[in-house]
């Protein structure tokens, strides 16, 4: 009964959001089957940028996967092509759908049951030709293997979902919203304003900017002239733990503390085969003393360069600068690298004293569409990042969000190897997953940090012996060495099958299994998973790390 009342709400509230979306949609196995087109177009489309802007592509491109307008007479089939409500007009067009997840399974070595229950809505349409919005709102229940049991523990949120509260003995409790408008201004300017995710890269993972974390307000501001395109965006991040760590006793009053981000990407087509891309990212926050309130109006500025900004004003702010690259090696694969910045000194790199400050991190990865048969893709990719990057000495100031890197989930101080294939056949789909990944994490009982969690200082440890919730610093200026700390691995395998059942919101029948073994200094974890549902697949979920 709840459920048909939140559909006959819908229907009286039908122009807030967008199906056919205004962006393609983050979910990376949604978008398998459009990808060889899309990297290998005539029209070299700027692929890094995600999620692509629907006006960046053409009516031809985009209708090999959205919905037919023309509506069918048959209400089921209607249902898994147009929409289960659909409104339509002359000069709009607004289509309403549940979204859903029922997930069964079972953690065998502690015995365990899991399941998922989550159930919400996706309403979207477009109200002429230039404006279109989307927004989407799933409530959920869950049980979850114990290793995301404890990061959900520890961190309060569950991976990129939100923040989490008790259900019943063992499970959470949690709730996702997105939505978010888009206006063509013209075939130059186009602009979005809500509450979402990005990702930056053409890999699996991103060392710039990814959709690890939970869903932020932002403006996006995007110019293409020509080979070149150029991405503002603009964000409100929070920090979970800052008025905790200050020792605030009204936290609950004032809510989480924000801080800003600003970012810069400027993409260019090169060529036929290859897309280079400069990016340059700032955070910076507020005063949170009582009685004052800054905001450096500097930073929004979308054509200056931020590094000289940030050192004009003399800030402690954080910024980042990196640079991504992609490849086409043939008609059928292509290459993709990053690198990234956080600090760097040139001269303290050549002295080979292994300087805390020399904070980067780089990817490469290559991937292979109909390798060795038709319909198999197969990825690989490498990723590296030095300790301490992300991080900053007011952990209030790091690259994250809500208890979350902005980048890669494990945050710095690891290398990583990743194998992915999938082989698809009509709506079937067979993929499998290989990570190993090998990192420098917390010692028990001391406060130091060792360069993984971005949420520790990276202060001196003299000067923050005392302030253990946010650690008591790095141990030293030099010697800082790879996997310093508790040195831990991961080794992550999963093998899972499904059946596409809707196009349109790529709702689909699934079956997993996943083996993760964890090991460090003090103990060894082996977990087993089977699980099987019908889910509408339109968001990534990491639990892989």
């Amino acid at each position: 009964m709840r459920f048909i009342y939140i559909l006959i709400l819908l229907i009286n509230y039908n122009l807030f959001a967008q199906f056919p979306a205004p962006n393609l949609v983050l979910v990376k196995d949604y978008s398998q089957s459009l990808e060889k087109d899309l990297y290998f177009s005539e029209k070299r489309v700027n692929t890094s940028f995600k999620p692509i802007i629907k006006s960046n592509l053409s009516e031809i491109f985009y209708s090999k996967f959205l919905e037919n307008k023309e509506l069918d007479h048959n209400y089921i089939k209607r249902v898994f092509t147009n929409g289960l409500f659909i409104l339509k007009g002359q000069n709009y067009f607004v289509s309403v759908d549940p979204i859903f997840n029922f997930n069964l399974g079972r953690e065998f070595i502690e015995n365990k049951n899991l399941f998922i229950n989550s159930r919400g809505y996706l309403v979207s349409g477009n109200i002429g030709d230039n404006l279109s919005f989307l927004t989407t709102f799933m409530e959920n229940q869950a049980i979850f293997p114990n290793y995301v049991d404890s990061y959900i523990s520890k961190n309060k949120i569950v991976p990129g979902q939100g923040y989490a509260r008790d259900f019943k003995k063992n499970g959470f409790d949690y709730a996702i919203a997105s939505g978010y408008f888009s206006l063509d201004f013209s075939k130059i300017f186009t602009m979005q304003f809500g509450h979402g995710k990005h990702f930056i890269g053409d890999g699996y993972r991103s060392l710039l900017l990814s959709d690890n974390s939970f869903n932020y307000p932002f403006l996006r501001i995007e110019t293409k002239l020509g080979k070149l395109q150029y991405t503002n965006l603009y964000a409100e991040l929070q920090d979970l733990r800052y008025f905790e760590n200050n020792s605030i006793d009204n936290a609950d009053q004032i809510g989480f503390a924000k801080k800003y981000m600003s970012t810069h990407y400027l993409d260019l087509n090169i060529n036929k085969k290859m897309q280079l891309s400069l990016f340059e990212s700032v955070i910076w926050r507020t005063n949170h003393a009582p009685g004052e309130n800054g905001f450096d109006i500097q930073y929004l500025n979308p054509i200056i360069f931020l590094r000289p900004v940030e050192y004009s004003i003399n800030s402690p702010d954080n910024m980042l600068l990196g640079l991504n690259l992609k490849y086409n090696v043939h008609s059928s694969s292509y290459a993709y690298s990053q690198l990234l910045l956080d600090e760097f000194v040139l001269d303290e790199y050549r002295n080979d004293k292994n300087f805390w400050g020399n904070k980067f991190g780089y990817q490469f990865g290559y991937k292979y569409y109909d390798f060795l048969i038709k319909n198999l893709t197969t990825q690989i990719e490498y990723n590296f990042v030095r300790p301490y990057t992300y991080a900053h000495q007011n952990p209030a100031q790091n690259y994250g969000h809500y208890n979350q890197s902005l980048a890669h989930p494990v945050g710095a101080n690891f290398s990583e190897i990743i194998l992915l294939n999938n082989y698809s056949f009509n709506r079937f789909s067979f993929n499998t997953k290989f990570i190993f990944i090998k990192y420098g994490g917390k010692i028990l009982n001391d406060p130091t940090s060792y360069g993984n969690d971005i949420y520790m200082s990276t202060g001196n440890f003299a000067e923050l012996n005392s302030i253990s919730n946010i650690g008591s610093g790095r141990p030293d200026d030099y010697n800082i060495k790879m996997y310093q700390g508790n040195l831990s691995t991961v080794n992550y395998q999963s093998i899972s099958a499904s059946y596409l059942l809707s196009k349109k919101t790529n709702l689909k029948c699934t079956i997993e299994v996943i083996n993760r073994f964890f090991k460090n200094e003090d103990e060894e974890i082996n977990s087993q998973v089977f699980n099987f549902g019908i889910m509408t697949d339109l968001f990534n979920n990491y639990y892989d790390y």
